[in-house]
């Protein structure tokens, strides 16, 4: 399992406009400028998130990617296992023959930047201030602390943490599955 562990943190309430500038001007390239629909399955007794810790979620970004996060409430060891397939209606329809369904359901703005090996996704879900999520696997690879990165995207006072986003969600007093409830 270890090689599917995340390597990711989080940087609250960002700025798109002047990031995108930044992010332009240390080199880092486009790749994805879309909305996405995100639906997260489950039974209805909540049997993988609540009692086994794991989260189901299907996106929709063009591509339907499929992801099963382990350990979901202890991000620090939090690991996924993705895949992609190429039809929602009829990945829907698998997930429901095993008796999982949509729990919550929400259309979020996403961009992301490549920088050799570095990923950076900023996310804009309807509820909350806008986040960029930094994969930090390859930062020292690509020659980066991670203080000199934030610091030259002008991100050096904003706050960082380790959470997925339904806890980003209860920082500003919301709750991910009420306010997307499908």
């Amino acid at each position: 399992m270890n090689e599917y562990k995340e390597h990711e943190i989080k940087v609250l309430n960002v700025d798109i406009e002047q990031l995108i500038k930044k992010l332009d001007e240390i080199g880092a390239k486009k790749v994805y400028d879309d909305d996405r629909t995100i639906i997260t399955l489950d039974t209805p007794e909540r049997t993988f998130l609540d009692k086994h810790d794991k989260l189901i979620r299907v996106t929709d970004e063009g591509n339907i990617k499929v992801t099963m996060h382990i350990n979901q409430s202890k991000p620090e060891i939090k690991e996924g296992i993705k895949f992609k397939t190429s039809r929602l209606k009829e990945t829907m329809d698998f997930f429901h023959e095993l008796g999982l369904n949509p729990i919550s359901k929400v259309k979020s703005k996403r961009i992301s930047y490549e920088l050799g090996k570095i990923d950076f996704d900023i996310d804009k879900f309807p509820a909350i201030p806008a986040f960029l999520e930094i994969d930090i696997e390859f930062l020292k690879e690509e020659g980066y602390e991670l203080e000199k990165l934030l610091k030259e995207l002008g991100l050096e006072n904003n706050k960082v943490v380790i959470m997925g986003t339904e806890d980003i969600h209860n920082l500003y007093g919301k709750d991910y599955f009420s306010e997307y409830k499908a």
